[in-house]
Formats: structure tokens, sequence, C-alpha cells
């Protein structure tokens, strides 16, 4: 190609090349900024297609039949109520108890405006009003902090996302007058029965052991509490917590603090065992446990795997390997309530890792916890 030809070309090709990238940029929501974050042509961020929240988090839809304040009141005296006339009419409402961070967050889909104002969150506790900021260190006000985030959606509306940080944990309840939303704030202890709180061990980045056939520890102790949250889901007296229901990292604090803060009446952790030697021995199922006394219960931490390992080695059809005190680790050494890690089988072994790895085997594994926390609150 002659010179002028190609430098007509490339000339062409540069004009060509900026208005394919002016389309884009100009398209709603199609501006990228160098963080990679999508944001209008104004430069607000644009919400992608409405995800499920985190699943530590539990959702609730905002109740179709109204209440009354008084009704609310009765459930808990503390409470926090956000005016009608700030939502836009039609919006959808939704609760979100993210209870390992004690947040609950209140996201509001469909708001023409984008500011939502914080003077617009009312706080009682007992009779004590609190509008406005947090106040952290008046020791009446429920809430730690409240952060709002508003960002516009394809349909050119506003999401809004409300958290507040309380300064304890609650079991959150969202309520519909004629001219308010309503979110009950009740301690667990005084509206639940029985609390347990169920953990899988590991997750994310911590993997836990590994099979030969590279299965991951952490992967196996989730799909047991998945298969054992569907047993207790359906029981009318037990309420259960959960302190990862994803593959996540969770800090050995946040798990052990969310039972002890509960006052829980059982703390259960679900692992896989492994062991250098292989596919001989050991196999089988083992207990963990602390001679540490948990507060306000009667039932001993021994006694609690000596009942999970009963359980769980009849459904599994595995050997007991009895129980052992550990008292080093985080878990054992610091629950102020009763506490066990049971270790379901060994990956290291090929008849346990046989059960392990399959569905059928997980479920018998959840069988015989669901069945032993059963014991345990008899």
């Amino acid at each position: 190609m002659k010179e002028k030809k190609w430098q007509k070309f490339t000339v062409q090709s540069v004009i060509l090349l900026a208005v394919v990238l002016a389309v884009s940029i100009f398209q709603q929501g199609g501006l990228v900024r160098e963080s990679g974050k999508r944001v209008m042509a104004d430069g607000t961020a644009v919400l992608e297609e409405t995800k499920e929240p985190e699943e530590i988090q539990e959702v609730q839809s905002v109740k179709s039949v109204k209440s009354d304040i008084t009704h609310i009141k009765k459930r808990s005296s503390t409470y926090i109520e956000i005016q009608k006339s700030m939502i836009t009419t039609g919006a959808g409402i939704y609760l979100y108890d993210n209870y390992i961070n004690s947040e609950v967050c209140m996201v509001i889909d469909g708001m023409t405006q984008k500011n939502f104002l914080k003077n617009g969150i009312i706080r009682y506790n007992r009779g004590d009003k609190f509008i406005g900021n947090a106040n952290y260190k008046n020791k009446q006000d429920i809430v730690e902090s409240i952060d709002i985030i508003s960002a516009k959606t394809k349909d050119g509306l506003y999401k809004t996302e409300v958290k507040i940080k309380t300064k304890r944990l609650y079991a959150p309840e969202l309520y519909e007058t004629d001219d308010s939303y309503y979110i009950s704030l009740a301690v667990p202890k005084n509206i639940y029965d029985k609390i347990v709180v169920i953990d899988a061990g590991h997750g994310g980045i911590d993997e836990g052991t590994k099979s030969f056939r590279g299965h991951y520890e952490k992967d196996y102790n989730l799909m047991v509490l998945k298969e054992l949250k569907n047993l207790l889901d359906t029981s009318d007296n037990i309420k259960a917590y959960y302190t990862r229901l994803s593959d996540e990292k969770v800090s050995k604090v946040a798990r052990t603090s969310l039972a002890n803060n509960l006052d829980a009446d059982l703390f259960i952790s679900i692992h896989c065992n492994s062991s250098e030697y292989g596919n001989g021995e050991p196999y089988g199922v083992e207990a963990l446990y602390s001679k540490r006394k948990p507060r306000n219960s009667r039932l001993e931490n021994k006694k609690l795997a000596e009942i999970l390992l009963d359980n769980v080695a009849e459904k599994v059809n595995s050997k007991k390997r009895g129980v052992i005190r550990r008292e080093g680790l985080y878990i054992m050494h610091h629950s102020k309530v009763p506490a066990s890690i049971i270790e379901i089988g060994y990956m290291s072994n090929k008849s346990d890792l046989k059960y392990i790895i399959k569905k059928s085997g997980q479920k018998k594994a959840a069988e015989g916890i669901y069945n032993g926390i059963l014991e345990a609150l008899g």
C-alpha cells in the first residue's frame, strides 16, 4: 500500500475507533472507571442485576399483613422506625439479617430520589428516642453506626441500602403500619425456645485438609451443614444460626462470638479429619471437647461430644474413635456455651472418603448431628 493511502486508512481507523468508544461510553451504565466499576455518564454508580445477598444473611420481605404499634411494642421495646413519607410509593422493601456482624440491612428498591436522610431513621429503646447519626457513646442508643448507599439501577430509579450496625445481636422482624415501617429488635433468648449455632469449619482461602483425590475439606463441611440446615429449618422449637452458608473465610473470633453473644444452647463445628498414614489407619468418627465449664448450662462439653459421636457414628456406620480433649483449639478454649467439634470421618481414608463425598453420606452425617442435637437439648 502506498504511503498516502496508508495514512488515509490510519486516520479513518482512528476516527472509527473513537466513534465506537464514544457510543459505548454514553450507553446507560457503559462508562467504566479505572477501578473497573461501572457508572452512569453523570458518574452515578450503576447496580448490576439485583443479586441475592450474601448467603449468611437471611432474607425477609415486608409483611403483607399490616401490624400496629401495640403489637410491635409487645414483641420488643427496642425497635427502629422509618416513616413511609421517605420512601417512594411502590418501592420494594427487604430486610437482611447479617447476624454474624450484628448488622441489619434494609434495602429499598425503586426509589425516585437518591438522597435518604439519617434523620428519618428513628431508634427507640425502652422509651428513649434517638434520631440522626448514631451516638456510640450513649449506651441507650442501640445503634453503633448507620451507612446509607444509593445507586442508580438500569431502569433509572435508585436502590438504597440502609446498613444499621447494632451494639448487640438482635433478632430483627419487619413490620408495616399505615404510616411507617418498623424493624423490631428482640433479644434472641427472649423469643426462641432453643438456640443452636452450626459452624462449617474452614472456608475461603482456609481450605482445611485435602484428600488424595483433591477434595477440599471446607467444601464438604459446608455440604453437611446445608443438609443439616434442611432438617433444622423444619424444627418449630429450635432456632439455628450458621457461621457461613457459602465458601467464605470467617474468623475463629467471629464464629465463637456468634455463639457467645447469642448465649446459644449448643455450638457445633463440623469438620473432616486427615492422617499422614493414607488409606490405612486411622478411620472413623471423633468428637473434640474442652474441660471449660459452659456458663448457664448443665450440659458439659464432654457429654455433648459423646452424644454427637454416638449419633454420627451410628448413622454413617463407621468406627467410634472416641472423644478427645483439645484445650488448645480456639473454639474449644473461648466458647462460653456447650461446644464440640465433630470430625465426621477421615478424608485420608478411602472408606471414609467414599461417604464424605457422596450426597447420601452427607445426609447421614447431618442426620446423625441432628439426632445428637435433639438428644442434647432433650
